[in-house]
This record gives C-alpha cells, sequence and structure tokens, in this order.
C-alpha cells in the first residue's frame, strides 16, 4: 500500500525509579551497547529514590559537602557526562542514546542542538518557548559547583533564563546525552550540600543561580510529572519523524547495568576526577558483596561464595 512512509522506530525504556548509582550504570550500559549493530536510539526519563546530587564527570568532590549530603539524606554520584552539580529532587531528567549508524553531527554544539530540537517541540507543547544558548558560555571555574549556574551553549533558555542544562559523552561513535528540568525551586538546599569558603560566597553564589535558571512553575507550567514525559514523548516524536515504541531492555544490556552498578557506587569513581575513560565492572572477589538492581531499589545480595 502505498502513501506516507511509515516513521522509523525508536525505543522508549520503562521509567525507573531509582538511586543515581543505578541509573548512570544502566546510561553507561545503553552508550556500550549503541556501538552493536541494530541498536535503536533510545530515551528514557529517570526518578529518582533516594534524592540524588549528581556531580559532572571532571567536577571537583571538594565542591562538595559530603557531610551534608549524608545528613540530608542525599546521594551522591558522578556522571559519566561533563558540567556541575544538579540535584535530582522535583525534576525531570531524561536521557537519550544514539548509536553511530545516525550519524549526528560531529561537532558538539551542533549535535547538541540537533537533540534540543525535540526538547524545544515539548516544552512548547507546555506552553514554554525556548531557545538553545548561542552565546560563549561561561567559565565553570567561575560558575560554582552547581550546573545551572552556568550558561553553556548545549542550554535551553527561556526568557533568558536556563531552564534545561544537558551534558554530552560520546564512545565509539555513539553519543548519550541526559539532561534535566527543574519543576521546583530546591535552590536553598542545592546550596546547602555545596562547599564555600564562607555563608557570604555562598549567599552570593545562591542569588546569581537564582537569577539565571528558571523552574518550569516559574515559567508558568502547572501539571505533573507524567505531564512532562507525555510531551518529551510527542516532542521527539514530531521532531525528528520517528516512532517511539515501549520496549525492555536486552539481555545484554540488562547484564551490562548490573556489571556497572558497583562501579559507579564505589568511592574510586566518585572522587577521581581526573580519570580519562569511564568506570568498569569492580571485579567479583570472595568476602566482597554484589550489587543486585531492581526496578524498585539497589540491595545487596549475600556474600559470593
Amino acid at each position: 500500500m502505498k502513501g506516507k512512509a511509515q516513521p522509523r522506530a525508536w525505543r522508549l525504556l520503562p521509567t525507573l525509579k531509582m538511586g543515581g548509582a543505578a541509573h548512570m550504570a544502566l546510561d553507561q550500559a545503553l552508550l556500550e551497547a549503541a556501538a552493536e549493530e541494530g541498536f535503536p536510539p533510545t530515551m528514557r526519563f529517570m526518578l529518582w529514590e533516594p534524592p540524588t546530587l549528581s556531580l559532572g564527570r571532571f567536577q571537583p568532590i571538594e565542591e562538595i559537602d559530603m557531610e551534608a549530603c549524608s545528613s540530608s539524606g542525599i546521594e551522591v554520584v558522578r556522571r559519566p557526562t561533563g558540567g556541575r552539580s544538579i540535584l535530582h529532587m522535583d525534576d525531570f531528567t531524561y536521557s537519550i542514546v544514539i548509536p553511530a549508524s545516525l550519524q549526528l553531527p560531529g561537532n558538539v554544539v551542533e549535535a547538541y542542538a540537533y537533540l534540543c530540537r525535540g526538547i524545544i517541540a515539548a516544552l512548547s507543547a507546555l506552553g514554554i518557548e525556548a531557545s538553545v544558548h548561542h552565546g560563549a558560555g561561561d567559565r565553570y571555574a567561575d560558575a560554582g559547583g552547581a550546573c545551572f549556574s552556568a550558561s553553556t551553549q548545549a542550554d535551553l533558555k527561556h526568557k533568558g533564563r536556563k531552564i534545561c542544562g544537558s551534558a554530552q559523552v560520546r564512545q565509539e561513535g555513539a553519543v548519550l546525552q541526559h539532561g534535566s528540568l527543574l519543576l521546583e525551586d530546591r535552590s536553598r538546599l542545592l546550596f546547602s550540600l555545596l562547599s564555600y569558603g564562607d555563608e557570604r560566597e555562598r549567599s552570593a553564589a545562591l542569588a546569581a543561580y537564582q537569577a539565571g535558571c528558571i523552574t518550569l512553575r516559574e515559567a508558568g507550567w502547572d501539571g505533573k510529572w507524567e505531564d512532562i514525559a507525555a510531551c518529551f514523548r510527542r516532542g521527539f516524536e514530531e521532531s525528528f519523524d520517528v516512532s517511539l515504541r515501549e520496549e525492555a531492555l536486552t539481555p545484554r544490556e540488562d547484564r551490562g547495568w548490573r556489571e556497572l552498578s558497583g562501579a559507579y557506587r564505589s568511592q574510586a569513581w566518585l572522587m577521581n576526577r581526573r580519570s580519562k575513560s569511564l568506570p568498569r565492572e569492580i571485579p567479583r572477589q570472595r568476602g566482597l558483596k554484589s550489587v543486585k538492581i531492581t526496578h524498585n531499589e539497589l540491595s545487596q545480595e549475600e556474600d559470593y561464595k
């Protein structure tokens, strides 16, 4: 039957509510699987339990008050992507993995702009107009520990204020991009988790952050998290003429996810911002505990025998 060609199929994974290490391990497992033939562009949305402070891959750990995070019940994890700290609490986090076969623009800024078409369409469906920030960007060294404090060419802005921040990492031609939109203003809690020389410095950084970024609520949106997910799905389908089909992980992806979860929970990865490669599976040794991942929690199994 002739007519309009059917849209290409991309994959939408189930939304999982879990800790930061499990989320980052899954993102890396998908990035590695994207090097294989037949991997479909894959999107997923994240819910966080417990609330998590995620660091950029090369961010100094000294910018984080680990004691404050612990006393507040906040997990701390280092992302495989760059940038600065994001508090995943009342936010909307997306992740998309694109295989090399899709041939994204080789220029990083152009690749961001390409994928941000879907996010701009999603925000438009929510009644929020946004555009890619085309400035040269701020020096992260001058912007403090919070990711939304700095503007880069990967950001989307609404009325001059940052509304969505994203970051990428590439491996064997495949691209992982994930990012966050803030639903509610949790800036005071965020800045209580960051390290500053004194309270005056903290207050000044907080004021600059609040002036430079905007939450969805402040932008006039008053809906539910599920509404954002639906608009993201529609925005990407319409922007790229694709069909996002709900599918599960493959056995290979599931296995890679479980193998990497311990690495993202390790102090070696969290503390080392100078690593030139992404973390690897922690070898199983007698007396060490394995990590069991479920769709709802991180738990530990019995010792290996």
